[in-house]
């Protein structure tokens, strides 16, 4: 009744995480698990899609490998939760404000929930975080750790393969699917997750392309602190891999965010004079 598809490259991981689905999932629940053995050979949207040619169940449910489920009898909770009307993907970490800025799904803390145990990759510690306040939340985003959908659904949208590397495929996918169907972030499904996110280049490169792609009119009523904070973030993350030159900033401006005050507009402005004051310094250390 569920295909659950990994796209793999550390081994360890992945043979703790399917005997710990082994013990929780629930007793004759009927699953596969379809190992798609990726150390950086192919795209993570490529590996997805070719997981589901492969599936022969109707929901699926794409994982990080490097989780473990806390949770007891969690498959007929998540069935319960893709058989529900309207429902598109079911996760544990999403967001319901999509900025004008190329972002990550964690917009801000009061559009975020979470649902999650988050750890380290020593294992060593970790914190619960739990920032739902219902059982079924909606959101647009849905973060990539754990993404679940009826496989009729996935079909509409399936993952786009023009999305390289291992960044954006979920803020992209998750994103088209909200606007045919509500996506909704749950509390009764507990999982560990062992490492956090890479805010590299190609994470940043990612979001500026789902962003060129779907831009940023959803559903929602524009919050401009958000707007304010997120694109001061972008022109950050931006100006660290890319030099301050008036072509960049240019294209910065692409994404400049919609009804702020005119203490904001001068806030912004203000940041754009000190790059270009100290362009020279800033673009010594641009990473390349």
């Amino acid at each position: 009744m569920l295909s659950i598809i990994i796209s793999s490259y550390q081994k360890h991981y992945f043979d703790q995480l399917t005997e710990n689905i082994r013990e929780t999932i629930g007793e004759d629940f009927q699953y596969e698990i379809i190992q798609m053995w990726n150390p950086n050979v192919i795209s993570i949207t490529e590996a997805y899609n070719s997981g589901v040619g492969k599936s022969r169940y109707e929901n699926l449910l794409f994982l990080h490998e490097d989780i473990i489920f806390y949770t007891k009898n969690w498959g007929n909770r998540l069935l319960n939760h893709l058989q529900k009307e309207s429902t598109g993907i079911v996760g544990v970490a999403g967001s319901s404000y999509v900025p004008s800025a190329p972002s990550s799904w964690t917009v801000a803390e009061k559009y975020n929930s979470v649902y999650i145990l988050q750890g380290n990759k020593e294992n060593t510690e970790f914190f619960h975080i739990n920032s739902t306040e219902k059982n079924r939340t909606k959101v647009f985003a849905v973060d990539g750790v754990f993404m679940a959908i009826r496989k009729k659904n996935y079909n509409e949208f399936r993952f786009d393969e023009n999305l390289k590397g291992f960044h954006g495929y979920d803020l992209d996918f998750s994103l088209r699917v909200s606007r045919k169907f509500q996506n909704y972030i749950i509390n009764d499904i507990l999982i560990k997750h062992f490492s956090g996110g890479n805010l590299d280049k190609k994470w940043l490169d990612a979001n500026i392309k789902v962003k060129e792609k779907l831009g940023s009119d959803f559903k929602h009523k524009i919050d401009p602190d958000v707007e304010k904070e997120v694109f001061q973030g972008f022109l950050y993350n931006y100006f660290k891999f890319y030099p301050v030159t008036r072509k960049n900033i240019l294209f910065t401006l692409r994404f400049y965010p919609k009804k702020l005050n005119f203490k904001d507009h001068l806030e912004i402005l203000k940041k754009y004079y000190q790059y270009i004051r100290y362009s020279g310094n800033i673009n010594k250390h641009t990473k390349n």
